[in-house]
């Protein structure tokens, strides 16, 4: 087993092995499959709570919805299962504080069904591949971060995802270098949200913005953004993006969750980076296209070896991307300087591999 892998009990066998009652907080998609878990395993759900303002009487899965106040004055003493996501500030320390004074657990699902996840058997599995990326990661806190957020998938503990989260902008002001003549290359670019980042951190000097979208809403968003903010040397692609040229399903959301899904209910246009660019330099390229980096990283390999791009990469939503992200990039661009980071998000959403050229270093 990993060195670094602390935890012998997985967040499911925890539910199955406790004497205490067990107890939801929140409603939704991710109740739904913890139920459902729960349901096929023989684990009796005692009661599910929500926030005081959502409760109001209402029903869910046949659970009559109670107040927190209502479990404590009931149980006393309970395991507390979070069955939903947020990257509220206020809702993440909530989450904490509730961690401290009861067992809580935040059981680990996949964003996709059939996905592998961690698991006792994934970390066996892929040992060297993961010892690989843990040795070569670029920093001890990169190092922490790896290591942390296996334990969490594992346990479901939120002590470790508290103790390695750091702040996205600080991140990337720390590790990346901007100047004034940056291209970007945005996939996934939603409404604008990282255009504006990105405006922030080169005091909205840039040479060229190329943005792809590929949910028609938020392009809509995207393309507002654009014309409100009067951003000039701006190309919006309502694309996806993918290894090469082509039609892919979609299952559009209107919102962050679009991706690109076997299943999904509209067939939208992708393309590839080195298709787009055709050979022009791109400095910065940030990623996160629910579940397809890998693809697209492929669809980049011209780019990423030519210009070796400082990289944003979401890692969240595969657990193989844990070491088939990182493992690509230095196959492709054996210069690579790769850091781990976790940002605000439970469960171990926004977990995001930042990449820079060793010949772009700020000596960190």
């Amino acid at each position: 087993m990993l060195p670094f892998i602390k935890e012998t009990e997985t967040a499911w066998d925890r539910l199955k092995n406790t004497k205490k009652p067990v107890v939801l907080y929140g409603m939704g998609n991710g109740a739904d499959k913890i139920l459902d878990w729960c349901e096929a395993n023989g684990v009796k759900v005692a009661a599910i709570f929500a926030s005081d303002d959502f409760v109001r009487g209402q029903i869910f899965r046949g659970y009559k919805i109670c107040k927190y106040a209502d479990v404590v004055s009931q149980y006393q003493d309970f395991l507390l299962v979070i069955a939903f996501a947020s990257e509220s500030p206020v809702v993440l320390e909530h989450f904490f504080a509730l961690a401290h004074k009861h067992e809580t657990l935040a059981p680990h699902l996949p964003l996709f069904d059939g996905d592998e996840v961690v698991s006792f058997s994934w970390l066996a599995k892929y040992q060297q591949e993961l010892m690989e990326v843990y040795i070569n990661l670029a920093d001890e806190k990169s190092r922490e971060v790896l290591a942390a957020t296996l334990n969490y998938k594992l346990s479901g503990k939120l002590s470790y995802l508290e103790a390695i989260t750091t702040m996205r902008q600080e991140d990337c002001q720390q590790i990346f270098r901007f100047d004034k003549e940056e291209t970007f290359v945005d996939l996934g670019a939603y409404d604008g949200d990282t255009i504006k980042e990105f405006l922030n951190y080169t005091n909205s000097s840039y040479r060229e913005i190329v943005a792809l979208e590929p949910d028609s809403k938020n392009f809509k968003k995207l393309q507002r953004f654009v014309e409100e903010a009067g951003l000039e040397h701006v190309s919006l692609l309502n694309k996806g993006i993918w290894s090469d040229e082509g039609t892919l399903s979609f299952a559009a959301s209107g919102g962050r969750q679009s991706a690109l899904q076997s299943d999904g209910k509209v067939e939208v246009p992708v393309d590839s980076v080195d298709h787009i660019m055709q050979g022009r330099q791109v400095s910065y390229m940030k990623l996160d296209v629910e579940g397809a980096e890998f693809e697209a990283l492929s669809g980049a390999a011209e780019t990423i070896g030519k210009w070796a791009p400082k990289l944003f990469v979401a890692a969240y939503h595969r657990d193989d991307d844990l070491w088939r992200l990182p493992i690509l990039l230095w196959h492709l661009n054996k210069n690579y300087d790769i850091y781990l980071r976790k940002h605000p998000y439970v469960p171990a959403w926004e977990l995001n591999f930042l990449a820079v050229s060793q010949n772009d270093t700020q000596g960190q």
